[in-house]
Formats: structure tokens, C-alpha cells, sequence
């Protein structure tokens, strides 16, 4: 027999919900998966906006504060520079730079603050070991300035190590000099000519370094140098002058004081070669001379001297014929004497005797106080008398 059409009905939708039921678990994880991944992209696309924000913001303000510290507003740059430090999440290149701004501002215990953290980050880093190095010399503490400068010469570099090496110790050495610490200086000096470029300009500098460190030697010998690889350095030709007139080597410096005033025509220049030529006219010491050259010279010296004694007289009102006591009386009967015994030697081993005794009173007339001011005649014979009285080989 057919089953009556109602219990077909049933069977069908029963079926039918056991589909539904079956489908119901797909639908249900479909659903889900696309509302989850609709959030994700939703979260995605807004913390991307953000993170584009953000890198803007802290782009922004460090170009701001870069502007401002490069044009010496620190205290300006400051401020723009944390923003930059903040938005960037630490960014060690917005670090050092801000740390660089506080220490241009004078506010060297937070700028020192940030330059240690970034050191523990990188111990090799050449530029920050500078940094840190120049703010212990701004604090006078020779110790810390010389342990970080050494950490940036033999430190790590973005560009040009080389160069920059050569630059920190140049630095380096500068220091020294400044805090009178010359051993030091001196050796950190030596180092570098050994590793310094053949340029004038290293060479010029060398030679500067060893002027100030009283090495007129060693400087004569760089001056030299690089007016020879620039043979139109003024400056290297009157270093080279100053050097050599220093040592006594006068005719040297002649020559390089006249190369100088060709190339460029300085009163200061031409009276140097006023006063070296004096001191080359009137130098009696020269062993070389004759005796009658040497006499001569000697009775220049003595007008020259007698000149100046008497410009003292006239500005203290002292009478020189007389004799009260005054030193300058005193003096003048000392040159008296002196000049008597001049006038009657003429033999070569009589005007040797009298070289020691002469610079001295020379010395002491020219060293004289409230005269006015030295002429080049003056200047010439404090020059060749002053710790005079030997001949010079």
C-alpha cells in the first residue's frame, strides 16, 4: 500500500531540517572567518594610517631641529628633537642628534646621558666617542677626554674612516696642547705625521702644532715641506721665516720672509725683513768676520743702545751727566766705560773679550721699561744681544 501523503510530508521536512542542521556549523565558521578577517583589515589599514603618522610627525620635527642646530639655535632645536626622539620609538640617529643639540645648549649631564646609553648600544661608534670625548674636554678632565678619543680614532665609521681618524687625533692633539699637557701632545703628534696625508694643508698644520709646542725644529722642517709642495703657501713661507729667526738662522729666514712679501705685501712682513736684515748687519758673534767688522758692529751697537738710554732719560726726566743714584745714571756710566774700552780695541782677540760684557748691558738697557715703544733698531739688538756672548760657528 502508499503511505498517506501527510507522513510523505513529515519525512520531507524533517529531511530538509536535517540539512539545515548540517549546514548550520559551515555557515556559522564562514561567517565568522569573514567578519574576523573585515576587522583585521579594518585594524591593519588604521594602525598602518597611524604608523605613516607617526614616521611624518617624527620626520617632521627632526628636520625641524636639525634646521635649527644647524643654524646654532640648540636651545631652539631641543624641544623639536625630543618630539622626533618620541614619535620615532628611540630612533638612535634622532638620539645622537638631540644629544648634540643639549651638549651645544650647555646642558652637558643630559647630553652625556644620552651619549652613554647610545655607547652601551654601540661601544665602537667613532662618532659618539667624539662626542662624548669633547664634552670631557669642556669639563677639563684630560683622563676621559683622551680614553674616548681614542675610542673614536680607533672606532667604527659610517664614511672615510681614514679621514676621519686623522681628524680626531688633530683634535686630539689640540686638546693636549690647550691643557699644557705637551709630552702627550707631543706623542700623539708623532703618530700622526706617521700616518698623515702629503697635502700642504696636513703638512701646514704639523708645522703649526710643533710651533706651539716650542719645536721650532721640527715646525721649520714642515714649514719647509709644504711651502715646497705649494710653492705660493704664504702662509707656510712666513711660518718658515718665524721658525728659522727664532733659531738664529737668519739668513733662512731673510729668504723666506722676502718669498713671502713677493707673493703678498704686508707692512708686518717687510718690517720682519727690516728687522732681519739688522740683525744680520749688526750680529758681531759671526765668527767668520774680520776684526775691524766686528768693531764696527759693536760701536753701532753701543750708538744704538745710547740712543735708547737716553729716549728713557728724557721720559723720566733723569739728567744723565750727573750722577744721584738713579739706575739709568748708573747705567750710563757703565756704558761709559764700556765704550771707552771699544774704542780702544782693535785687535780681534781684545773684541772677543769684550762680546760678554756688552750684551749684557745691552740687554739691560734695551729691556728697559717706560721708553716708549722699540724701534726695529731696538728690536735688532734685543734680538742678537739677549743671551749673547759667545761666538756663533
Amino acid at each position: 500500500m502508499k503511505a498517506p501523503p501527510k507522513r510523505k510530508w513529515a519525512t520531507r521536512v524533517r529531511a530538509a531540517k536535517d540539512r539545515i542542521r548540517a549546514l548550520r556549523r559551515p555557515i556559522y565558521v564562514f561567517a565568522l572567518s569573514l567578519f574576523a578577517t573585515g576587522f583585521f583589515a579594518f585594524t591593519f589599514t588604521i594602525s598602518r594610517r597611524f604608523e605613516e603618522k607617526r614616521h611624518n610627525l617624527s620626520s617632521y620635527w627632526f628636520e625641524q631641529g636639525q634646521e635649527e642646530l644647524d643654524e646654532g639655535k640648540p636651545q631652539n632645536a631641543v624641544p623639536d628633537l625630543r618630539a622626533a626622539v618620541f614619535y620615532s620609538h628611540q630612533n638612535p640617529r634622532y638620539v645622537f642628534n638631540l644629544a648634540r643639540a643639549l651638549a651645544a645648549a650647555d646642558r652637558v649631564p643630559e647630553a652625556r646621558s644620552y651619549f652613554l646609553n647610545l655607547l652601551d648600544e654601540e661601544p665602537g661608534n667613532g662618532s659618539i666617542n667624539l662626542e662624548l670625548a669633547r664634552l670631557a674636554a669642556k669639563d677639563n678632565d684630560a683622563n676621559q677626554a683622551r680614553r674616548y678619543f681614542n675610542g673614536a680614532i680607533y672606532g667604527a665609521w659610517d664614511s672615510d674612516p681614514v679621514s676621519r681618524r686623522q681628524q680626531v687625533r688633530q683634535e686630539l692633539i689640540n686638546f693636549l696642547i690647550g691643557a699644557d699637557l705637551k709630552t702627550q701632545a707631543r706623542g700623539e703628534l708623532m703618530s700622526y705625521t706617521a700616518e698623515m696625508p702629503n697635502t700642504p694643508n696636513a703638512q701646514l698644520w704639523v708645522a703649526r702644532a710643533f710651533t706651539k709646542l716650542g719645536d721650532d725644529r721640527n715646525a721649520l722642517d714642515f714649514y719647509i715641506a709644504a711651502s715646497r709642495t705649494n710653492r705660493r703657501d704664504v702662509a707656510a713661507l712666513l711660518g718658515a721665516g718665524w721658525a728659522a729667526f727664532r733659531l738664529g738662522r737668519y739668513h733662512e729666514a731673510l729668504e723666506y720672509f722676502k718669498g713671502a712679501s713677493a707673493l703678498h705685501d704686508d707692512p708686518s712682513t717687510s718690517q720682519m725683513i727690516e728687522l732681519v736684515t739688522s740683525v744680520i748687519e749688526l750680529n758681531p758673534f759671526e765668527s767668520s768676520i774680520p776684526a775691524t767688522e766686528r768693531r764696527h758692529r759693536l760701536v753701532l751697537a753701543m750708538g744704538i743702545a745710547d740712543k735708547r738710554l737716553r729716549r728713557c732719560a728724557d721720559a723720566h726726566d733723569v739728567d744723565l751727566d750727573t750722577v744721584s743714584g738713579d739706575p739709568l745714571q748708573l747705567t750710563h756710566s757703565q756704558w761709559n766705560y764700556l765704550n771707552r774700552q771699544l774704542r780702544g780695541t782693535y785687535n780681534n782677540s781684545g773684541l772677543v773679550q769684550l762680546l760678554a760684557p756688552v750684551a749684557s748691558l745691552i740687554t739691560s738697557i734695551e729691556q728697559k721699561s717706560g721708553c716708549g715703544a722699540p724701534i726695529p733698531e731696538d728690536q735688532a739688538m734685543l734680538r742678537i744681544y739677549q743671551g749673547g756672548g759667545e761666538l756663533q760657528r
